[in-house]
């Protein structure tokens, strides 16, 4: 079993975006050096961390690694602690949670970061020991929310997500647009974009184009239909856009291929 190293702490405290950054709305790019939880304390605005992307809510906690790029949407107000660790256990445990918790106890998490303020620049052995202590309780806490999170977030989006699939391939021909589809899930578009990628290994723009390529490969091949007709009956906007989105995935036209797959048919 790997050894617990408790963390070098860097900083504590309360973070007012709009004190610290002036006449903008959103902040600069920067790489994380350190892990850096926060806990906001109100909501909006949103948080960006390498290509997740959260709407900022009181009742989430953010959780960003070494290494990672973040920026946030203005307005962003939390409590926040900055620490090192490098190795060991409790590395290992921040470096697996996820960018975004979703919390049930915010009340306890509230008394924890209070007592890391309130302790942080005292210089008695007691009290960093007890600073300690709240940090180890903290991401304890944490690992449990993140497993629950995930327990959660694992079965109902996965259910959710198979439906929307069965919607897709039977409404090809209609809106399927990121707005359209999270409003059919009952989602946020962001929280939905980051579903569907994470289930399919997809954007929902590729999934969506490549069942519309399915079925207009379908009927190149099985009826009479001309290009025109195709483009509308699989959901593109014109008969060029389907003609190019088809040569860009297949490397061929639709009429080339189709002529293809009619000498195979006459041998």
């Amino acid at each position: 079993m790997k050894e617990i190293i408790l963390p070098e702490i860097v900083a504590v405290g309360i973070y007012n975006a709009q004190l610290a950054v002036k006449n903008r709305d959103v902040t600069k790019n920067r790489k994380t050096t350190m892990f850096e939880i926060e806990l906001p304390l109100d909501s909006g605005g949103f948080s960006y961390i390498d290509k997740e992307v959260s709407e900022i809510a009181d009742d989430i906690i953010i959780c960003a690694k070494p290494g990672q790029i973040r920026h946030t949407k203005l307005p962003f107000k939390c409590y926040f602690i900055h620490m090192i660790l490098r190795e060991g256990k409790l590395y290992d445990c921040l470096m697996e949670l996820p960018s975004y918790i979703k919390i049930d106890n915010k009340k306890v998490y509230v008394d924890i970061f209070k007592e890391l303020c309130k302790y942080y620049d005292t210089a008695l052995d007691n009290d960093r020991l007890l600073m300690q202590s709240k940090i180890l309780e903290l991401i304890y806490l944490l690992c449990q929310n993140s497993s629950k999170q995930a327990f959660r977030e694992n079965i109902s989006n996965k259910e959710m997500i198979e439906k929307v699939i069965k919607y897709i391939k039977e409404n090809i021909s209609s809106d399927l647009s990121l707005n359209t589809l999270a409003e059919y899930a009952s989602f946020s578009p962001i929280h939905f974009h980051n579903c569907f990628k994470r289930s399919t290994g997809k954007t929902l723009r590729e999934f969506v184009e490549e069942q519309r390529l399915q079925k207009a490969i379908n009927l190149l091949i099985n009826t009479s239909m001309t290009l025109s007709e195709i483009a509308y009956e699989c959901g593109f906007s014109s008969q060029s856009y389907f003609s190019s989105v088809f040569k860009q995935k297949m490397k061929i036209t639709p009429r080339a291929y189709a002529k293809e797959i009619q000498k195979k048919y006459e041998r």
